[in-house]
């Protein structure tokens, strides 16, 4: 073609950079088969720093090579890009290459041609997506110089204004999954996870949660009112710490205690840790490894976003503990974890009035602890309690999900049991008579053996309380006739 440059027999050639000052500065990539402008463009550029930072020059002399450069090299801020190089429109491919194959919006590409005639200017800037179109001759070194501070000024806004949106991305993600109903103990964690891959920092932190005294829902007891709820990475070991002189890591509590004192963020070189505030514990405070002391003010303007986003959540889920506590509170017993009598009721209700409708077999047994008043008077009520909790344990081991177990009062449990023939229904209470009469129990340092009367009702009624008083007679029969037995109608 007429007026264009002679391409030139270039050999694969390293990347040629030079740097001024810190490895943080603003990196240009000069792509052009001239080597007189790679020189100038050196000699001008070396001069700059902008932001307290210098810049980074990056040598290709070829598209093709200066397309493998930006497959492989990240966070180039410039492309100062000719037009002509091994083909007449070498140039002009590698922009569509950036934008749509590479899908690389956020680099400035500043076009420079020798030849502004065979590529004009108006057809470029509508048809390309770059940012500037210069010619070579009236591109002097102050030109340069604005074009290049421009253009980095450009790519500063694009990159903080991507990071934000990334930010916030990930807070509305986090979001989701933080505000989920959950134990104090599984969000705390949820939070270490969460917050390590915002920072994008180490998965190694602890969470801790200080309480007013005595309100701790289920933590440990610890030094201060103050409990470890979650521990990740390298500090796993620190589940179980009480945060006292013992501690292995003395500096990381004591940045832990001062947020927590001061209310408010504490960032080290080594350590970040973030305070939360937890609602209706006087403050929680999440450790990560790794120090933030260079984060920018748009990054600590999310991360403050998104630590009142963590802090709302925190507080819902010490309002759902509180629910959860309340309703186990209600339907539970607590000794041995079983429903408790009114639980009982509720669920049964239902459910045999159901099977008395459609027919379907069902079975209520009453199972008493022989000689329970003899275990108390003799080993104390404590090993009383010890051995309600292993019963308890027993039963709900032994019997199925769909089946309700409850302690219905002192020393009395009823279970109800769904689609049980009496055939079927006596081999499995009976079954478990025989398998608690294997046990030994510790009672107080003496070895016992302990064991139950069953009564079993399989006359279906639409009555849940008449089927347990046939139960509870059936019961009182096979106490009368010996204990250790199983009676069933």
């Amino acid at each position: 073609m007429t007026g264009s440059k002679t391409p030139l027999n270039l050999k694969p050639r390293p990347v040629a950079t030079q740097k001024t000052g810190s490895n943080q500065n603003w990196r240009v990539l000069v792509v052009d088969d001239e080597e007189a402008v790679h020189a100038v463009t050196n000699m001008v550029l070396s001069k700059i720093r902008y932001k307290n930072r210098g810049i980074e020059i990056i040598s290709a002399y070829s598209g093709t090579e200066a397309e493998e450069i930006l497959l492989r090299e990240k966070d180039i801020a410039i492309i100062l890009l000719d037009v002509v190089m091994e083909t007449d429109d070498a140039g002009l491919k590698l922009v569509r290459t950036i934008r749509e194959d590479l899908k690389n919006d956020a680099v400035r590409i500043i076009l420079r041609t020798g030849q502004p005639g065979q590529t004009p200017e108006e057809h470029i800037i509508i048809n390309y997506d770059i940012n500037d179109y210069k010619s070579k001759n009236e591109l002097t070194a102050q030109k340069l110089f604005t074009t290049i501070i421009a253009g980095l000024r450009s790519y500063a806004t694009m990159i903080s204004l991507e990071k934000n949106r990334r930010g916030l991305e990930k807070i509305l993600d986090s979001s989701s999954s933080l505000f989920q109903g959950q134990s104090i103990r599984k969000f705390a964690s949820g939070i270490l996870i969460q917050l390590s891959t915002f920072l994008e920092c180490q998965t190694s932190g602890i969470l801790c949660i200080e309480y007013d005294s005595g309100s701790s829902p289920g933590g440990p007891a610890s030094y201060n009112d103050m409990s470890v709820f979650a521990a990740t990475g390298e500090y796993s070991d620190c589940a179980t710490c009480r945060m006292d002189e013992s501690c292995k890591h003395p500096q990381m509590i004591a940045l832990v205690k001062k947020a927590l004192e001061e209310q408010k963020h504490q960032i080290s070189d080594e350590y970040t840790v973030l305070f939360l505030d937890a609602g209706d514990a006087k403050g929680a405070a999440a450790l990560l490894h790794g120090g933030l002391s260079t984060i920018s003010e748009s990054d600590r303007q999310l991360l403050e976003v998104f630590t009142s986003k963590i802090s709302i959540a925190l507080s819902n889920a010490f309002n759902y503990q509180k629910l959860i506590s309340a309703e186990e509170a209600a339907t539970t017993d607590f000794l041995t974890g079983l429903n408790n009598r009114r639980q009982l009721i509720r669920l049964s209700v239902p459910l045999v009035s159901g099977a008395y409708r459609s027919g379907t077999p069902l079975a209520v047994a009453m199972i008493d602890i022989d000689h329970f008043k003899r275990i108390n008077d003799t080993y104390g009520h404590d090993a009383g309690d010890e051995v309600l909790k292993r019963i308890g344990t027993l039963l709900k081991e032994r019997f199925r999900s769909s089946d309700i177990v409850s302690r219905f009062g002192g020393e009395e449990f009823c279970v109800i049991a769904v689609n049980l023939t009496p055939n079927a229904a006596f081999e499995l209470f009976d079954n478990f008579r025989k398998s608690l009469e294997t046990e030994v129990f510790d009672l107080a340092g003496e070895k016992a053996k302990i064991t139950t009367s069953i009564g079993v009702c399989t006359e279906v009624s639409d009555s849940v309380d008449t089927m347990i008083k046939t139960a509870d007679q059936l019961l009182y029969q096979a106490k009368k006739g010996g204990r250790n037995r199983v009676m069933l109608s």
